[in-house]
């Protein structure tokens, strides 16, 4: 118990975490209140009308888009540590190198699920009020809900999770931060349009999955798009994405436990 308090003061005492904390939230509220906008000017022959309920889903699935500041957040965890010269401290206090790891990845967990489900619930109500300046709207599909609700939970605490790991792989704090930020925002999202294959099991993918959104938009120009009918179902999505956080924390802990602390 006193390892998990010292965890939160860390992480609540640093003006920092509050600040990502405002970016999930404001990132979301972006995704969802510009989407309606976005979608009805796609063009080159891409429609998708507000009155189709699967484009709506879609709007509202932007709700999750700020789950990047979560994955921030765990990498800060962990390679703050090292960047702030805290760690050899914190080592010593318990010298048990594994329970001061698990309890980071705990902590992580939790309040990443909380964090990006709170973010989430905020965004789908600006989405409702973006929505409400268009006419002929569809209704959503009653599952997105829960589906959006258990996604957001999942992404969040994997994602947190996985921060961890990487700060504790890559001690380097701004490596660590940058390196995370080019591969989710960059390479995972180039890769689920051009190698949809391999693009459906990476992590966006996977939080596609789980949302269970159907969509189909191609762009005649470029011959590129999105369809998400091949896509897993959501409990597998889940089951893997959870995988990917298992994986990379057995790769923290081997590393942790194996290598000095500077």
């Amino acid at each position: 118990m006193n390892l998990i308090k010292a965890e939160l003061r860390k992480l609540f005492y640093q003006r920092s975490t509050y600040g990502l904390i405002l970016g999930t939230v404001a990132l979301a509220i972006l995704g969802t209140a510009f989407s309606p906008y976005a979608m009805t000017r796609i063009g080159n022959g891409a429609t998708m009308p507000l009155t189709n309920s699967d484009v709506v889903d879609g709007v509202y699935s932007k709700s999750l888009g700020g789950y990047i500041f979560v994955l921030i957040i765990g990498v800060l965890m962990m390679a703050g540590e090292f960047h702030h010269h805290t760690a050899v401290a914190t080592f010593l206090a318990v010298p048990k190198r594994s329970r001061v790891l698990i309890t980071k990845l705990g902590v992580a967990a939790v309040i990443g699920a909380l964090i990006n489900v709170f973010a989430t619930w905020v965004a789908i109500g600006s989405g409702a009020y973006a929505l409400s300046l268009f006419k002929h709207v569809a209704a959503p599909h009653d599952y997105i809900w829960g589906n959006y609700t258990a996604a957001a939970a999942v992404t969040g605490a994997v994602l947190a999770v996985v921060g961890v790991a990487i700060g504790t792989l890559v001690r380097n704090q701004n490596a660590a931060v940058t390196g995370s930020l080019v591969w989710l925002m960059v390479v995972d999202r180039i890769l689920a349009v051009i190698w949809t294959e391999i693009g459906k099991y990476l992590p966006t993918g996977l939080i596609t999955a789980m949302m269970n959104i159907h969509l189909n938009v191609k762009d005649k120009a470029s011959g590129l798009g999105l369809n998400t009918a091949d896509y897993l179902d959501p409990v597998p999505a889940a089951l893997l994405l959870l995988a990917y956080g298992l994986g990379f924390a057995v790769l923290a802990m081997f590393s942790t436990l194996r290598r000095d602390i500077d």
